[in-house]
């Protein structure tokens, strides 16, 4: 170990899954597919069992992830905005701490053609390319913004605006990216780097002849629709398309296990696992059936429960659990704190580098954002929060609005919202929505002041 890889100075790893719900790990409980790897940096770490996406869709998720404030503060409202030049990212903080910062894969926080981006052979920049100005600060390189095709994915690298195609699986090639670029580097400066897969994210484009869920050959045939256990609250007449839908995601999450598995043992084989923190995150779920919904974007527990995992021998106890309540604001200080980094003011984002696997409350609630879309994902406004027990939104359409008691009800079948026995919780509930809101720096919607239980509504 160097002078400049100290005990309280390890390298970082994230890895960072794209719509993986909490559900689908092992160490979560779920019993369709196995995720031996995954379970693995679970039983040597601390899982965060209550962790939430704190906007459960791509681009704002990301750049709150990166800034640690709310999408509302650092100028991407939106999907389909971007991360602008200017804002503080977790690249800079690290780099400034004396890091080498790195990032592989999907970044969607840069400009977007339109809602099915598909890099192809006529491709005109915005896929695949990313401005290093656009960058978040990151000083190597091997991303693109959005591809959504697994076996078609262009990355940017340097500052040509030149295609570099993957070869073979997008996945497989992500990580042997990552793992050739780590093996080159030498001694001295620790390292950040970020890996940012697209898994298990379906595919799109618009071509019927691409699966929704492409996989390597050997992961096609994993699982039966027969054979799919569904959660609790998948309605009978979306059970088919459920058993269907899932067959696909867990078949990429099969093949997400085994590459978290390769990153794992060239931590070993090199030496580098005791000296390395590991994060393992994603930035929203999936619905799966659940509540009869197929994607994310909803407030419910598919939607916006995330796996976050820690794992740094000899810092973070094996095997611990942590039930704070956690949002993905927290991601960038928490990983700062572990590794001595000294984090900018006012950030949104709680550090629980200090408490992991501890009991507390480093947070009352988690503010869950939806202020809308550029594209395709529909206008239904909402503000939400999740607390240890409760889960509160106010909505502007009526339909949206839900009070659930997640102890009493864990598949969120019974919603309170408009039940008079409920009307003092939901009194306190909202007044805790409305803190959180003006915590964020947002003004408070008109329609969350309409939901005001003491309105007269």
């Amino acid at each position: 170990m160097t002078d400049r890889q100290q005990p309280d100075r390890p390298n970082v790893l994230w890895i960072f899954a794209d719509q993986l719900r909490y559900h689908a790990l092992g160490s979560s409980g779920e019993v369709n597919v196995l995720t031996p790897n995954l379970d693995r940096l679970a039983e040597e770490g601390v899982r965060c069992s209550a962790a939430f996406s704190q906007y459960p869709v791509c681009t704002p998720f990301r750049a709150g992830l990166m800034t640690g404030r709310h999408a509302s503060h650092c100028g991407v409202p939106l999907h389909g905005d971007f991360l602008a030049p200017g804002n503080d990212t977790i690249a800079h903080a690290f780099r400034r701490a004396g890091y080498r910062t790195s990032y592989v894969g999907k970044w969607h926080l840069a400009p977007e053609r339109g809602s099915h981006m598909v890099s192809d052979a006529g491709w005109a920049g915005e896929d695949f390319w990313v401005h290093p100005r656009l960058r978040g600060g990151f000083e190597d390189w091997f991303g693109f913004n959005v591809s959504n095709n697994y076996y078609r994915t262009f990355y940017s690298h340097g500052e040509r605006v030149e295609p570099h195609r993957l070869e073979g699986y997008q996945t497989d090639a992500l990580t042997d990216l990552s793992l050739d670029y780590l093996s080159g580097r030498g001694e001295g400066e620790p390292w950040f780097h970020v890996l940012g897969y697209e898994t298990p994210h379906p595919a799109s484009g618009g071509d019927p002849r691409v699966p929704r869920y492409p996989v390597p050959e050997r992961f096609e045939q994993l699982f039966e629709p027969n054979d799919i256990a569904l959660r609790g609250n998948v309605p009978e007449a979306s059970e088919d398309a459920a058993r269907e839908q899932l067959c696909g995601y867990y078949s990429l999450i099969a093949n997400l296990d085994e590459n978290v598995g390769r990153l794992l043992d060239w931590l070993d084989e090199t030496g580098l696992a005791e000296q390395t923190l590991v994060v393992f995150f994603s930035d929203h779920g999936e619905m799966g059936g659940s509540h009869g919904l197929r994607n994310k974007q909803m407030p419910y527990e598919e939607s916006i429960r995330i796996p976050l995992l820690f794992r740094l021998p000899g810092r973070l106890p094996s095997g611990g659990e942590h039930r704070q309540l956690t949002s993905g604001l927290d991601i960038y200080p928490t990983t700062a704190g572990l590794c001595g980094v000294p984090l900018p003011p006012d950030l949104h984002g709680v550090d629980h580098s200090a408490s992991l696997g501890e009991d507390g409350d480093l947070r009352s609630s988690v503010l869950i954002q939806w202020l809308g879309t550029r594209f395709t994902f529909g206008d239904h406004p909402y503000r939400a929060i999740r607390t240890r027990r409760h889960t509160y939104v106010a909505a502007r359409d009526d339909d949206l609005c839900m009070l659930f008691d997640n102890d009493a009800d864990p598949f969120q079948l019974r919603n309170h919202f408009s039940s008079g026995a409920h009307l003092d919780l939901r009194r306190g509930l909202h007044g805790e929505l409305v803190s959180m809101i003006q915590r964020s720096g947002e003004a408070v919607p008109d329609f969350v002041h309409r939901r005001d239980p003491g309105s007269g509504e």
